[in-house]
């Protein structure tokens, strides 16, 4: 162990004898001998006061022994972690995703995971798109479930879902009937939308730049059902993904698009990921619990 560099100060220190510390550590009484009078010479301080065969810890020695207790047991947790990650049964995976799968696809994960593998630790992030990306880059999180599918190089990408986009309307709205709409005919509408650089604003303005529109948003939230919330209270309509259960809330009709636009939802990761870690036991999970 790393920490037998120092233990054996922390047994002299406790015995106050080279005799009763060497026969405890199994070494020669001049072996520790020696490696007490390096340590007192790099130092360039006596840690003992000397009496005969025996020692007494002065109180420089016992600064010292208070430091490198601290630094024994941080080096015993060191190890012990890095143990952990050599087995992925008893390892730590750091699994991040979106606020909006937050209440339905992420828990599915979750739950497969802790139930096939009750051992291993898994550490839970939320934030949005563009941040989990950067995390996973930065060695920050092991594996995030988000959108869109990431063009950096150095990144794997699995898709597992894809959310067909429609408009949320109250369902007295004169589009609640629909089969399906244009989104130039919400034109005049008051939308609601989450702020700009969140993925489901990128995915409002790229189908109305596509539809040769321009979509003034009214109000904003981070949050895809505190947007649904105001769809029902009548506050304006929204274009949203579909499919999330959470968000289908009485009072509100998802009507789709005429001509299908999607939120790709994925898996993503590093590429030099180890799949044999405790983060591979968790994408394989993901896959199997999202399948079809």
């Amino acid at each position: 162990m790393l920490s037998d560099d120092l233990s054996w100060f922390l047994e002299l220190a406790e015995t106050e004898h080279v005799g009763d510390a060497a026969a405890v550590l199994g070494v020669p009484q001049s072996t520790l001998s020696r490696r007490l009078g390096r340590l007192e010479h790099r130092i360039g301080t006596t840690l003992f006061d000397r009496h005969g065969r025996s020692l007494a810890l002065n109180s420089r020695g016992q600064v010292l022994r208070r430091r490198i207790r601290a630094a024994v047991t941080q080096l015993d947790l060191g190890e012990s972690e890095v143990r952990r990650l050599l087995d992925p049964e008893t390892g730590l995976v750091r699994f991040d995703f979106m606020h909006s799968l937050g209440t339905w696809l992420a828990p599915l994960v979750i739950h497969r995971f802790v139930r096939d593998h009750p051992r291993a630790e898994i550490r839970l992030h939320q934030g949005i798109g563009t941040e989990l990306l950067e995390r996973v880059i930065a060695d920050e999180s092991d594996v995030a479930l988000c959108s869109p599918q990431p063009t950096g190089e150095g990144l794997a990408w699995r898709e597992v879902l894809r959310q067909p986009l429609a408009l949320c309307v109250p369902v007295d709205h004169p589009l609640a009937g629909r089969t399906a709409v244009r989104l130039s005919e919400a034109a005049g509408e008051r939308f609601i939308s989450t702020p700009t650089g969140l993925n489901s604003r990128d995915l409002l303005e790229r189908v109305a730049r596509d539809e040769g529109l321009d979509i003034p948003v009214t109000y904003e939230s981070d949050e895809l059902s505190t947007i649904v919330g105001l769809v029902v209270a009548g506050v304006g309509v929204a274009l949203l993904p579909s499919g999330d259960p959470h968000l289908q809330l009485a009072g509100t009709v998802f009507v789709p698009l005429l001509t299908e636009r999607t939120r790709e939802v994925g898996l993503v990761w590093r590429a030099d990921q180890d799949v044999r870690s405790t983060p591979g036991l968790l994408l394989a999970t993901a896959r199997h619990a999202l399948a079809g």
